[in-house]
């Protein structure tokens, strides 16, 4: 890839996106959502504030990212929001979402250097959870373990402040709004007898994420954590370089 063509993100606050981003940002949603424009468009006004990944001009993908300060069980902690991550498919496997994510911590760590910090997402596709173990090492829900007390309870927590009523914390699930689903043709979900088992936690976890129900995630940004990224995305990068 040459200089001109680098791939750059911008982040910018949602009351500033122009006319002209927003119809990029209706194009790119329509490719992966079943969604009226003007209840899309609505969701994402909502939000603090709007990545988009370019190239040449060209938009790649975006994410919407809101981060809330909260006090849980008289401790002060910060939530990293993200909603709406999309990324066309000849972009994917370019670490986009971890470089924003780090990007992203980085700035909170500035503004809150001693409180924890989490990433709090909804996933429609299992693509958006299969983030979590192939790049960290502690995140929940996921099948090999429960979901600890405190880590439910502040999960609760996040969840009925995002979404209300529509949250199902006995199910650890958003049930579907009815207005917005994933395409069938986006994030097709088939099982086999060998799929990674957290394929097969997601889809047992979400049946209903074909019809725009949402399985809430919760993910530490430790230390530790954001180590075990970099290990495996340097050994991803070893593998591509050796192709």
């Amino acid at each position: 890839m040459s200089q001109k063509d680098r791939i750059e993100t911008l982040v910018c606050a949602t009351s500033a996106i122009s006319p002209a981003q927003w119809e990029e940002i209706w194009t790119l949603t329509k490719e992966f959502y079943d969604v009226e424009r003007d209840y899309a468009c609505a969701e994402l006004g909502q939000r603090q504030s709007i990545a988009l990944f370019r190239m040449n001009g060209a938009l790649l993908g975006m994410a919407a990212i809101d981060v809330h300060r909260h006090e849980f069980r008289g401790r002060r902690v910060v939530a990293i929001a993200t909603s709406n991550v999309l990324i066309r498919e000849n972009w994917r496997g370019r670490n986009l979402v971890q470089k924003l994510g780090f990007r992203i911590f980085l700035a909170t760590r500035v503004r809150h250097p001693f409180r924890p910090i989490y990433w709090f997402f909804d996933s429609f596709s299992y693509k958006s959870y299969l983030l979590l173990p192939r790049n960290f090492r502690t995140w929940w829900p996921r099948f090999d373990e429960p979901t600890p007390e405190p880590v439910a309870a502040l999960l609760d927590e996040l969840a009925t402040r995002a979404y209300g009523p529509a949250w199902r914390p006995a199910r650890g699930i958003v049930v579907r709004s009815g207005q917005k689903r994933m395409l069938a043709t986006a994030a097709p979900l088939e099982l086999t007898a060998d799929s990674d088992p957290n394929l097969r936690f997601f889809a047992t976890a979400n049946p209903g994420h074909a019809e725009g129900d949402m399985l809430i995630c919760l993910c530490p940004l430790t230390f530790g954590n954001w180590l075990t990224l970099a290990r495996r995305v340097f050994l991803r990068l070893r593998r591509q370089g050796a192709h």
